[in-house]
């Protein structure tokens, strides 16, 4: 079962729209994302968009030779490593490599020559006359079925799966995609990731790249990383697992500005988003875009974002977004 939620903040009003774990954050700041979003560079678009013919199977090298290196490399929650391709403004992407090729393609701004004809901006029923979603992903004895609540359609075509999200509040257009090799795919024994830091952190930089390449398509700034809003976050995903529930208001009565003033965190607005059983961060992401609550704090009047992810509980991971200005 997955849940999401979101909380607003304006001003001093309230608007609601329907452990020992602590250390540990702290540690994790020893080598954190702060330096990868403080001070970050958006280059021009350059070669990015020759990642419309990137395909499975193609060499780390040829990949480089046509896209340039990547911002940075990222756990996924399949076996291969994430090549992130952040710094083109408007333009967001990730390459995934296993030995040294190419397994997986994302993108919500480039196209793609291996999504079997379908492009960003196609209606669902364009894929559904196509296409027949698959009904179930195997993983080991275990048949988990796809329930999406039409958010999201499964394909098998050409030893690969692929993913179309769709933004059923903007007309049911595909808004991403994510394509996975059969090989990887198949091999994976568990719908769940393994937990790690890596992974953790990972989830949490691709939350805040979906978040600003989202805005950048509405022409609404950048949010910039906040390390106040990171802790606030991540320490509260880490509390609904240890204490056992999924909600704003903890154990301790406590709202998510209370948590936030906490961090020495000022504002004048702010909002929180959470969410729990997705899979990924881009699984994540697209299905808080489709409630429009979740999806107002997402295209919100802000200025910073920190994202909080965690392993455990009753909904196996746990996310929690904390947005201020």
């Amino acid at each position: 079962m997955k849940k999401i939620v979101f909380f607003i903040i304006i001003s001093v009003s309230i608007l609601f729209f329907y452990g020992n774990k602590f250390d540990n954050i702290k540690d994790l700041f020893n080598n954190d994302i702060n330096d990868v979003y403080t001070n970050k560079v958006i280059l021009n678009e350059g070669e990015i968009n020759n990642f419309q013919y990137i395909n499975i199977g193609d060499s780390e090298e040829s990949v480089i030779s046509k896209i340039g290196e990547p911002s940075r490399k990222d756990s996924s929650e399949y076996s291969f490593t994430w090549y992130v391709y952040n710094q083109y403004e408007g333009k967001f992407a990730m390459v995934g490599i296993e030995n040294k090729c190419v397994v997986a393609l994302f993108s919500n701004s480039i196209n793609s020559n291996e999504a079997e004809g379908i492009i960003l901006g196609d209606n669902k029923s364009n894929v559904s006359s196509k296409y027949t979603p698959i009904e179930y992903k195997k993983k080991g004895n275990i048949k988990y079925m796809i329930n999406s609540n039409g958010e999201y359609d499964i394909i098998k075509e050409n030893y690969k799966y692929i993913t179309y999200f769709y933004d059923v509040i903007d007309g049911n257009k595909v808004c991403s995609y994510q394509i996975i090799s059969q090989d990887v795919e198949d091999k994976t024994k568990d719908i769940y990731a393994k937990e790690s830091d890596k992974l953790k952190k990972s989830f949490e930089l691709q939350s805040i790249d979906l978040i600003n390449s989202t805005r950048y398509k509405y022409d609404l700034n950048y949010l910039d990383y906040s390390k106040k809003a990171t802790i606030s976050s991540r320490k509260h995903s880490s509390d609904m697992i240890s204490n056992n529930y999924f909600d704003h208001i903890n154990k301790n009565e406590e709202s998510p500005f209370d948590r936030m003033k906490k961090e020495d965190i000022i504002y004048i607005s702010a909002g929180e988003n959470i969410a729990s059983g997705q899979f990924s961060a881009i699984y994540a992401h697209e299905a808080l875009m489709n409630s429009k609550g979740h999806r107002k704090n997402i295209l919100g009047d802000y200025k910073y974002i920190g994202i909080g992810v965690d392993f455990g509980g009753q909904y196996k991971i746990y996310y929690t977004q904390n947005f201020y200005k």
